[in-house]
């Protein structure tokens, strides 16, 4: 057992480690009521993840195909002028309703498969949206700005 942040016992390797011990009320009544075991999860709070956190899990994503060389800096704003939102370091995001929507614009390596990244990106992405953030994929979108 190693102790959690206020105190909390967490163990390694044990049913529900992580997940922070019920509190334990300064009187033995008390104690019952601040979490059971039987507690609904959507009864424990929510989780939000920060837009910073949204960009930097779909970049290493996409970086992590073969054939991108990196992500392309923007510095136009016509994706905005076509209703999409202005990417950051390569990326735009749309989130609504918990589907999410991407934007990517890259530089390819040269000799590469520009259809072949494409598609590879696309399924990088989407199975890291889905299975590390857990929301649902809307569309993503790859943009080849150059090769370098």
């Amino acid at each position: 057992m190693m102790a959690g942040q206020n105190g909390t016992s967490m163990g390694a390797g044990m049913p529900g480690a992580g997940v922070p011990a019920p509190a334990v009320a300064a009187f033995p009544d008390q104690a019952e009521e601040t979490l059971r075991d039987d507690t609904p999860l959507d009864q424990l709070g929510s989780v939000r993840i920060a837009r910073r956190v949204l960009r930097t899990v779909v970049e290493q994503a996409a970086l992590g195909v073969q054939g991108v060389a990196r992500m392309a800096a923007m510095k136009s704003g016509w994706p905005r002028r076509l209703g999409r939102p202005l990417p950051q370091h390569g990326v735009g995001l749309a989130v609504r309703e918990g589907v999410m929507a991407v934007d990517l614009y890259l530089i390819v390596t040269p000799g590469a498969s520009m259809v072949e990244v494409g598609s590879g990106v696309q399924e990088a992405v989407g199975a890291a949206i889905e299975r590390i953030l857990g929301m649902d994929v809307g569309e993503i979108n790859v943009y080849i700005q150059d090769v370098a």
